[in-house]
C-alpha cells in the first residue's frame, strides 16, 4: 500500500508552454504499449505522438527524453503472438522516437515478448539506445547497454547523468531463449558503486510495479530519480526520503518532467498531460499517414484472426432484418452506429484493423465483414453486432408456420431462440465502449440514443 501521504498526482491545468521556463534536464514518458494516436471516439483527445512532438519543440534549453519501455503491448501479445500489426506500430514508434531525439527507451517485458530479431531491425546500431542493467542477451545483433552516462545543460552548467534500467522479472515469467534476466538485487550494486561518484545525477529506469520501484527506492538511496513505468495509468510523484519515485503512466498521454538546480542542489518535479490543447505535428501525422499506408499496402484487414461462430449460426447483414423489422431499421439508420465505418473512411482509418473492429459487424469472426466491397451489409454498427449473427432467427422465423422447414437441431443450436433472440446488456457494448475509446461510457444514457421503437415485428413468409 502506497502511503496516502505519499501521494501527489500532478495534472497541469497552466498552459503547456508554461513549462519550457524549466530551462531543460530530463523527460520521462511511459510505457508505449503501442499507442500512435487516440482515438478519435474519445473525448478528450490525449496524447499520440503528434502532440508530443509538438510539445517538445516547444521547450527550451537542452532535454534528455526517456521511454519507459514496452513500444507494443496488448492481449495479443500476453497470449505470446505477435502479429504484424504490432511490429508496423513498434517500427512507426521507433522511427518517432528517433525524430524527437530520444536518449534511450528501458527494455520492458513486452519489447522481449517481440524477439531478439525484432528488436535487433528495431533498434539499429547508431538509433535511440537500449538499456538495461539486469537484461542480458546472448545475440550479437542487438547491443542493450547496461548503463548510460550523457550530459545535459541545465541552469547554465553542464551536468553528468547516470542512468541504470531494470525489468523486474515477476513481469517475464519464462525468460525467452537467449535471454537472461539477473535479479535487480544483484544486478545494480556493482553499477551504483561505480557511477554514483562519478554524475550529478543518478537516474533508475524501473520497468516493474511502483511498489517494487519504492523498494528499490529504499534499497538504493544513491537514486537521485526512479522512474516506474509499468501498469499505471496517470502520472504519480512520490517523495522518498531523499528520492523521487514517480511514474508518467502510460501510453504517452502524460510526460514528467525534471528540472535540477545546480546552485541549489535540487530539482523540480512537473506533469504534463498531452491534450486538445497542443496542435498536430505535421512531420508526426506524414508518419502516421505512412503507418495507415502500410496497413492498407500489406492488406492486413484481410489477414485478421477470424474465429468460428458458436453451432452453425452465420452473420446475414442488416438489410435481412429489415422486412420484417421496418420501423426498427429505419430508426437504426438515423443512429450514429449506422454511419460508424463512415467515419473511418472520412478519416482515413478504414484499412486499420484495430479501429474497423469496433466500426463493422463481426470482423474476427468467419462469415463476418471482410470488405465494403464484399460484405457491404455488414458496414456500421449494424443488428447483429449487438444482437449477435441471425442466419438461424431468420431461419426460424420464416419457418414459423411451416415447422418441417427448420429441424429441431436447427433450433437447439440457436441458443438465443431459448430465451428470445438478441437481448443486450452493458457487457456486450464493453467491448468496444471501453475506458480508452469511450470513456464517458454509460449504458442507461448511451442506451436511450439508440433505443428501438416498439415494433409488432411481421412475419415472413
Amino acid at each position: 500500500m502506497i502511503p496516502c501521504a505519499l501521494l501527489l498526482l500532478a495534472l497541469l491545468s497552466a498552459p503547456l508552454q508554461a513549462q519550457s521556463a524549466l530551462g531543460g534536464c530530463l523527460l520521462f514518458s511511459g510505457e508505449e504499449r503501442g499507442y500512435l494516436e487516440p482515438c478519435g471516439c474519445a473525448k478528450p483527445l490525449l496524447g499520440g505522438i503528434a502532440k508530443r512532438h509538438t510539445f517538445l519543440k516547444s521547450l527550451s534549453g537542452q532535454w534528455l527524453s526517456v521511454s519507459l519501455g514496452d513500444l507494443v503491448g496488448g492481449d495479443t501479445l500476453a497470449a505470446g503472438h505477435v502479429r504484424r500489426q504490432d511490429e508496423l506500430k513498434a517500427e512507426t514508434l521507433t522511427q518517432a522516437l528517433e525524430i524527437m531525439n530520444y536518449s534511450i527507451h528501458n527494455l520492458g517485458e513486452m519489447d522481449l515478448d517481440m524477439g531478439l530479431d525484432v528488436l535487433a531491425y528495431l533498434f539499429p546500431p547508431g538509433s535511440v539506445p537500449l538499456l538495461s542493467s539486469n537484461v542480458q542477451p546472448s545475440s550479437p545483433l542487438i547491443e542493450v547497454a547496461p548503463y548510460k552516462v550523457l550530459e545535459v545543460v541545465s541552469g547554465g552548467k553542464t551536468l553528468r547523468v547516470g542512468f541504470l534500467g531494470v525489468l523486474s522479472p515477476s513481469l517475464v515469467g519464462s525468460p525467452p531463449s537467449g535471454v537472461e534476466i539477473i535479479p535487480p538485487a544483484e544486478a545494480l550494486p556493482p553499477l551504483v558503486r561505480e557511477l554514483k561518484d562519478k554524475v550529478d545525477i543518478l537516474v533508475l529506469l524501473s520497468h516493474a510495479p511502483l511498489e517494487e520501484s519504492l523498494g528499490l527506492a529504499g534499497n538504493f538511496p544513491e537514486f537521485h530519480l526512479v522512474a516506474s513505468g509499468h501498469g499505471v495509468d496517470h502520472p504519480i510523484v512520490i517523495k522518498k526520503d531523499n528520492t523521487w519515485v514517480f511514474t508518467p503512466g502510460i501510453k504517452g498521454k502524460h510526460l514528467v518532467l525534471y528540472h535540477y538546480n545546480p546552485d541549489k542542489g535540487s530539482g523540480v518535479m512537473e506533469t504534463v498531460t498531452l491534450d486538445e490543447r497542443l496542435e498536430d505535428s505535421a512531420l508526426m501525422l506524414s508518419l502516421l499517414d505512412n503507418y495507415q499506408e502500410r496497413l492498407k499496402e500489406e492488406r492486413l484487414l484481410s489477414r485478421v484472426e477470424r474465429f468460428p461462430l458458436p453451432g452453425q449460426t452465420s452473420y446475414v447483414g442488416s438489410r435481412a432484418c429489415s422486412p420484417c423489422h421496418p420501423a426498427v431499421s429505419q430508426h437504426w439508420g438515423s443512429t450514429l452506429h449506422a454511419t460508424a465505418y463512415e467515419t473511418l473512411l472520412k478519416a482515413g482509418r478504414a484499412s486499420d484493423p484495430e479501429c474497423v473492429a469496433c466500426h463493422v459487424v463481426g470482423l474476427n469472426y468467419v462469415s463476418g465483414f471482410q470488405s465494403q466491397d464484399i460484405s457491404p451489409d455488414l458496414t456500421g454498427v449494424g443488428c447483429e453486432g449487438c444482437h449477435g449473427p441471425g442466419s438461424l432467427h431468420i431461419a426460424n422465423a420464416r419457418s414459423r408456420d411451416r415447422p418441417s422447414g427448420l429441424s429441431n437441431t436447427d433450433r437447439s443450436k440457436d441458443l438465443s431462440l431459448q430465451d428470445g433472440y438478441g437481448k443486450v446488456s452493458s457487457e456486450g457494448c464493453k467491448g468496444c465502449h471501453d475506458p480508452e475509446h469511450s470513456p464517458t461510457f454509460q449504458f442507461e444514457p448511451f442506451w436511450e440514443r439508440i433505443r428501438h421503437p416498439a415494433e409488432a415485428p411481421k412475419t415472413r413468409g
